[in-house]
């Protein structure tokens, strides 16, 4: 039962949302948040032969925008949440009726400071797309450019501010149900106001345009709608109009099939591999084929990020999986997630080792990725570990290409086009430059540390003086966190006497003494070539 002073603004909403839960046969869920003897008497009437998931969906749809977005999020974590609950959420839809021009036309204005005559030489009454969020219009500039233009409903945002006091409570109640499995609310809520604070900011959008186009400049195949900023706001984002057929409605087959998907499939891997910044909703109706035979990608309100951590983190878990390295492989597996409690990671090891043995000794060309990387979050998911979303997204983003590939092409051999992006991957990690920047990368993170030390060890005897430390143990591995502890230390004073070599070298070199400077830098050549040794060794940490 949800506290009464928490909901005392939003009493009228909760009680219109309890409503809506029974109506479905929620009641459990209704219950929850506070409903009445009525509500739940009505949630008893409402009970229907349809699954839990089913009737949440229902529920999701009639309660609006932030609910609906609550369950596309829900869709998009297979790492969480159970397979049947993420099936139903997939097909939530998000088109809605539209609202009279008249209200969007002065949302336009408002935002823009102008008359709409000032801004448009003209603009379509009638939407071609309405959702939750936006509606879109067709229309051209004053300089004679075709453009559409994506308007913000008035009142969203308020809207939206009014649910969101109510989300963590109603996370809460729904991970109380059996079949939710019992997700960690809080962090689902996080995620959600993110990416609402991202779509509802229509600057968000255009910045993520114009970054993925400048990568696709001067490409033959691909096109990304430019962008108008002098006529876009926070509530309009104003982009060039794309002529063609969405691929969704396109009908072809053969050769122009396979070049379709061949563009597709490349550009998407393009974004993730290469860019890091890649489109999170490659669904058949965002991409269309121009009369140019160029595929444009549009509709950018759902992105995903690739860091650099993480683009080397999956290049290791595909060379771990090469040589059969199952025990590099767990660990790349807990760098790309979060553990909910202690990791297990001899449990996580077996796991990978019986799951994914059917992969080793494979090709890269050979490789189902998307397959591998679903299977990789189901082991995450069966061990609790909440994967970055990042790389959920990228999965995802793989298998809606999968399908669009599968549309155009049938016979499509995705992994064979992303063997070349894979394996200019895996170099990047292993050339020298990067080996380079990685150890003066962690020979400065050392010095720091180190710099760190005498005060936290005065802070540990303050705390011990004042009787206020307390040492935990736990004997079982203590040799070898000895043996790391003793490694790390002789790390840190490797780090710290050849980054004083080669000062040394530097001001000897400056005062003209070559000899004593090339001994200097000899030395801490050496000491770099130890710490080379040690980090890369395959007894290291052990």
């Amino acid at each position: 039962m949800v506290t009464p002073l928490r909901t005392l603004r939003n009493i009228p909403r909760l009680k219109d949302i309890t409503l809506i839960l029974a109506r479905h046969g929620l009641v459990d869920l209704a219950s929850r948040l506070g409903a009445g003897l009525r509500v739940r008497l009505l949630g008893g009437s409402a009970r229907s032969e349809n699954s839990f998931p089913r009737r949440l969906r229902s529920a999701l749809q009639d309660l609006g925008p932030l609910y609906i977005k609550l369950g596309q999020l829900i869709a998009s974590r297979p790492d969480i949440f159970p397979a049947p609950l993420v099936s139903e959420m997939e097909r939530l839809r998000d088109d809605v009726d539209p609202i009279p021009f008249s209200e969007m036309r002065q949302v336009i204005e408002s935002s823009l400071g102008r008359d709409l005559a000032d801004c448009f030489r003209q603009i379509d009454e009638q939407p071609v797309a309405s959702a939750s969020i936006a509606q879109v219009y067709k229309g051209m500039t004053l300089d004679g450019h075709r453009v559409a233009i994506k308007v913000r409903k008035p009142g969203i945002e308020r809207m939206l501010e009014q649910d969101i006091g109510l989300l963590d409570l109603f996370a809460e109640a729904l991970a109380k149900e059996p079949e939710s499995g019992g997700f960690d609310p809080s962090g689902i809520v996080h995620e959600l106001k993110q990416a609402l604070e991202t779509e509802v900011n229509f600057n968000f959008e255009k910045n993520a345009i114009d970054r993925i186009r400048t990568s696709f400049e001067g490409d033959a195949d691909v096109l990304i709608p430019g962008t108008h900023a002098e006529v876009s706001s926070r509530e309009v984002l104003v982009m060039d109009w794309v002529e063609g057929i969405s691929i969704g409605r396109l009908e072809v087959s053969g050769e122009m099939g396979h070049r379709i998907a061949q563009i597709c499939a490349k550009s998407l891997f393009t974004m993730i591999f290469v860019h890091g910044q890649f489109h999170g909703d490659p669904h058949p109706s965002n991409l269309i084929w121009t009369s140019e035979g160029r595929v444009a990608w549009i509709d950018f309100g759902l992105t995903g990020l690739l860091t650099k951590e993480l683009r080397m983190r999956l290049s290791r878990m595909l060379k771990a999986l090469v040589s059969r390295d199952y025990e590099d492989l767990a660990q790349q597996v807990l760098h790309v997630g979060y553990c909910h409690g202690d990791a297990d990671s001899f449990a996580l090891t077996q796991s990978i080792a019986n799951r994914l043995d059917p992969y080793v000794g494979l090709k890269l060309s050979e490789v189902d990725l998307p397959a591998l990387l679903r299977c990789i979050i189901e082991i995450a998911t069966e061990h609790r570990i909440e994967i970055a979303s990042g790389f959920v997204r990228m999965t995802r983003s793989l298998v809606l290409l999968e399908g669009l590939t599968e549309i155009l092409d049938p016979g499509f051999d995705t992994a064979s086009e992303l063997e070349p992006l894979l394996v200019d991957l895996m170099q990047q990690k292993a050339s020298p430059d990067q080996l380079l920047r990685r150890t003066a990368d962690q020979a400065l993170d050392n010095i720091e540390m180190l710099t760190d030390l005498p005060e936290l060890i005065s802070e540990a005897l303050r705390k011990a003086t004042r009787g206020r430390l307390r040492v935990e143990s736990e004997i079982v591995g203590m040799d070898r966190l000895a043996r790391r502890i003793d490694a790390t230390g002789r790390r840190v004073v490797d780090s710290v006497l050849a980054a004083a070599g080669l000062l040394c070298a530097t001001m000897l070199f400056t005062a003209d003494h070559p000899w004593m400077a090339l001994i200097a830098l000899m030395v801490a050549g050496g000491l770099v070539a130890r710490i080379l040794v040690g980090f890369y060794s395959p007894w290291q940490g052990r």
